[in-house]
């Protein structure tokens, strides 16, 4: 029976972060640390008692299948300490180390959230340190944040904030905006109320972690309405993070009114992350809604050896055009070049599973796989291509 192989199949990574050199080499806690999905990893203890196969403090699942993967890579034992000293070695050259492990994992593309790390980083300094084509997408928040300081008035606000994400949109290599709403109000997104949040600016101006709901659902509406008229995409982050996230209202499932709402019928939605842990609901919404889409980034790789049950899960409902690959990778190479690498692997295993049990042939299986990796995003970016 013919197998499927994606071994050969290049990848556009349609969620990442950018990231900078390390000026000095890591110890095994700051690796660990910058390996954590939490944006503050207070429980990688600089205290451990040393054993050589021992699991240091913070190590999970998906770390450990990093180490296990980049040792064969490194050619070294797979030990952290091991893995941390070979990539050491071979980072102090640092751009040719990420680009070495770019190619490795034929990652040829990123979608790129210059939300994080701040301050921002430069689109070109990325490019020029990876050797991939860079996309961005313009994160609102920021937006909103500086704009608070600068603008006595709600209506001088409005009128700034609408300037400055139309202005961006209007880049080359911009390709869309994004929220993390998530993190703030949660995803439960009223109408666009002009007077509620008018009521709420002075609270943002006051604190901007305020909740302040109505001001950002209508800071929301008025990135989507941006969106559809420059015929962008809007990002929304869904689904878990790191700590901050509003957790009980951080399901996709939050958002199906105002994606039903008839003025963004052609609005083209990119549910982050795939609101992950509920895959279920964003494959769902993305199954009945046109203009919606997902990526299985953060769940890809941050779930470990739960990717391969996470990429069937997807597709119970998700159509094979609806779903496209990311990483959410934010601190180092490696991250980017494992989550090719650990997604390849599983999505394999669910293609030839599906081959075995008669449900396609394994042409139709390639393809499927392709899509995925590369084919979906040309489809939904094809106009910044």
């Amino acid at each position: 029976m013919k197998q499927v192989s994606l071994h050969d199949v290049h990848a556009i990574d349609v969620h990442a972060h950018p990231f900078v050199e390390n000026p000095t080499p890591y110890s095994v806690q700051e690796f660990v640390r910058k390996l954590s999905l939490s944006v503050i990893p207070n429980h990688v203890s600089d205290e451990h008692v040393a054993g050589k196969y021992k699991p240091f403090p913070g190590v999970n699942m998906w770390m450990q299948i990093l180490v296990q993967r980049l040792s064969r890579f490194l050619r070294c034992e797979p030990t952290l300490v091991d893995v941390v000293n070979s990539r050491n070695a071979l980072a102090a050259d640092f751009k040719k180390y990420t680009r070495d492990l770019f190619a490795d994992a034929k990652l040829t593309g990123i979608v790129a959230d210059f939300g994080y790390p701040m301050p921002m980083l430069d689109r070109a300094d990325f490019a020029e340190l990876c050797g991939a084509r860079i996309w961005e997408i313009h994160r609102i928040e920021p937006v909103m944040v500086q704009l608070r300081t600068e603008c006595a008035s709600f209506g001088e606000f409005s009128e700034r904030y609408r300037a400055n994400l139309r202005a961006a949109l209007q880049k080359p290599n911009v390709v869309g905006l994004k929220s993390i709403i998530a993190y703030r109000s949660g995803l439960e997104i009223g109408e666009l109320d002009e007077s509620a949040a008018r009521d709420e600016y002075p609270a943002f101006q006051a604190n901007d972690r305020a909740v302040a709901k109505a001001f950002r659902d209508y800071c929301i509406h008025v990135a989507m309405e941006e969106c559809t008229a420059a015929d962008k995409v809007m990002h929304i982050h869904t689904g878990v993070g790191d700590g901050e996230v509003v957790l009980p209202k951080a399901s996709p499932s939050f958002l199906i009114s105002m994606l039903r709402d008839k003025k963004y019928a052609d609005t083209k939605v990119h549910l982050v992350h795939g609101g992950y842990p509920w895959v279920e609901e964003a494959a769902f919404i993305a199954s009945i809604l046109p203009n919606v889409y997902m990526d299985i980034s953060l769940q890809n790789p941050f779930a470990g050896h739960g990717v391969k049950r996470l990429l069937a899960q997807v597709f119970e409902f998700a159509p094979f055009d609806k779903v496209m690959y990311g990483s959410d990778a934010f601190t180092v190479p490696e991250m980017n070049w494992i989550g090719v690498h650990l997604f390849k692997e599983c999505f394999e295993q669910v293609l030839n599973e599906w081959i075995a049990a008669d449900y396609m042939n394994q042409e139709t299986a390639q393809w499927i796989g392709e899509m995925v990796l590369y084919r979906n995003f040309e489809t939904v970016y094809k106009k910044y291509l």
